[in-house]
């Protein structure tokens, strides 16, 4: 019995044991619910963080999207006028509506509201009388040197149209008259032109057309009456690149005071060492198409041309040969040809 007892009394300590086993399960149960809270209270704040990122983003999309909405649209951009001035960029080559010769009419229009002047002067040796000559008229009628002044302007209009106005000196110097009467040497000339296939930018393929009329004299060289001129129709195609440019043209002339007609042909063509210097040469060859027996059967001009662009202001020049003003009914003459001239855009 006390053996029992004693194993009954032996048992306690190891219930002790049991119970102690027991109180730290429970000290484990305990830290695994503070476990099991503090994630799931980290869970929590992880989740919040979540949602309030979320909403932040969902906000700032709206923002943008809202910011993108109250840009204004193509459709609600007023488009710019056709009729405001036009104020181009600045191009060392000049711009489309130049050339490096005045044997060409340009394929470009002048921007819109914008004005062009030119001024030039032609010395011929020889030449006829009535040029502004000097010297004395040689055998077969030439003298040894003359001068034919010019002076015109252009306006850009809207719509690629450009006006343009001025006067040559064609002949009729007051020195070979009997009557005096200077403006009778006078050619003024009005010509509308239009650009029809071709960017502004100064590159690239560009046509144009033009329509000119000229007077041949002004109010008669003495006694004889006011010459009714002539108009010309013009087509010019022109390649402009930063380096390099070149341009054909072809004319139809009607003269209104004789049964006359002619056509002509313009070519030039250069390099660009320099964006603002052109080198290169030119030539225009005038056919007639139906002429008087006394009518020369053709006019040429030809040489080499220089253009120099700074900014809005150009210079250029041509040294070659003329035959205009110098055949002798079918026998054809040639003289040597200088030009200079220069021009301004404001």
């Amino acid at each position: 019995m006390r053996g029992e007892k004693g194993g009954e009394k032996g048992a306690i300590p190891g219930g002790r044991e049991r119970g102690g086993v027991g109180g730290g399960g429970a000290i484990q149960a305990l830290s695994r619910r503070s476990a099991r809270r503090v994630v799931g209270a980290r869970r929590a704040d992880l989740r919040r963080c979540l949602t309030t990122s979320a909403a932040v983003a969902a906000l700032t999309s709206y923002g943008l999207r809202a910011t993108a909405d109250a840009s204004p649209s193509p459709v609600d951009t007023p488009a710019a006028n056709p009729f405001a001035r036009e104020n181009p960029v600045e191009d060392p080559t000049g711009g489309a509506y130049t050339t490096p010769t005045l044997l060409f009419i340009p394929a470009a229009s002048v921007p819109t509201w914008n004005v062009r002047i030119i001024t030039s002067l032609d010395v011929q040796s020889p030449t006829a009388p009535d040029r502004l000559a000097i010297g004395s008229a040689a055998s077969n009628g030439l003298t040894p040197v003359g001068f034919q002044p010019g002076i015109g302007g252009e306006l850009g209009l809207p719509g690629g149209v450009t006006f343009g106005a001025g006067t040559e000196w064609v002949g009729g110097d007051p020195n070979t008259s009997a009557t005096p009467n200077a403006a009778g040497g006078l050619s003024p000339y009005f010509q509308l032109r239009l650009h029809l296939v071709g960017g502004k930018d100064g590159r690239g393929l560009r046509l144009g057309s033009s329509a000119t009329y000229k007077f041949v004299g002004f109010g008669g060289n003495g006694p004889d009456p006011q010459d009714p001129g002539e108009v010309e129709i013009a087509v010019s195609a022109q390649y402009r690149q930063f380096r390099y440019e070149i341009g054909v043209q072809g004319v139809i002339g009607k003269d209104f005071a004789t049964t006359d007609a002619d056509g002509e042909f313009h070519a030039y063509a250069v390099g660009r060492p320099l964006p603002e210097l052109a080198l290169g040469a030119a030539t225009q060859v005038r056919i007639g198409l139906v002429s008087q027996p006394t009518d020369p059967p053709a006019d040429v001009i030809a040489g080499g041309i220089a253009s120099l662009t700074l900014s809005r202001w150009q210079l250029a020049c041509l040294g070659g040969e003329s035959t205009v003003g110098l055949n002798n009914g079918a026998q054809v003459r040639a003289g040597a040809l200088g030009e200079v001239f220069g021009t301004v855009r404001f």
